[in-house]
């Protein structure tokens, strides 16, 4: 019976690899996007394979979970490293020699807040009209499942 905790561990590490692999083509997808793109349809064998061979029973639906837990997890870690000022440190020093004014210039409060919204304005969330800063289609959509999540889980709006 450790089939259930096999097939999610191993289905896991193919996505895993897959997404490796992902991140090498020249796509035009981010981070996560690139593991949704491998990682659904391994979560789609997941659950064909373990109804099909454990039944409707709990060890098949801990395996779905299990699997579906793993890339939570995965996704959470790579997306909060994007965002760390000591990861990022540490791919600005990998590139090359840089002089700590430089580091510590790109991390005072302006600097961070340049950071993220360069980072904003790549992946299509805002947009620059001359000197002002404007929520694209895409940045509104992402605001309202924001809203209807804090509503659901029942948050105070931001």
């Amino acid at each position: 019976m450790t089939m259930w905790i096999l097939l999610p561990l191993v289905c896991f590490g193919l996505a895993v690899f897959l997404h490796g692999m992902a991140m090498r083509l020249p796509l035009r997808f981010d981070v996560v996007r690139r593991f949704l793109l491998v990682g659904i349809p391994m979560s789609g064998a997941v659950v064909v394979f373990s109804i099909a061979t454990l039944g409707l029973t709990i060890h098949a639906f801990a395996a779905i979970f299990l699997y579906a837990f793993l890339c939570e997890l995965y996704m959470f870690c790579f997306t909060l490293v994007i965002s760390s000022v000591s990861v990022t440190m540490l791919i600005m020093l990998r590139r090359g020699v840089v002089e700590a004014l430089v580091l510590t210039s790109t991390y005072d409060p302006r600097g961070m807040v340049t950071l993220r919204l360069d980072r904003l304005i790549k992946h299509g969330f805002i947009e620059r009209k001359g000197e002002r800063l404007v929520v694209t289609s895409r940045g509104m959509r992402l605001h309202q499942a924001f809203g209807a999540l804090q509503r659901f889980f029942g948050h105070e709006p931001l």
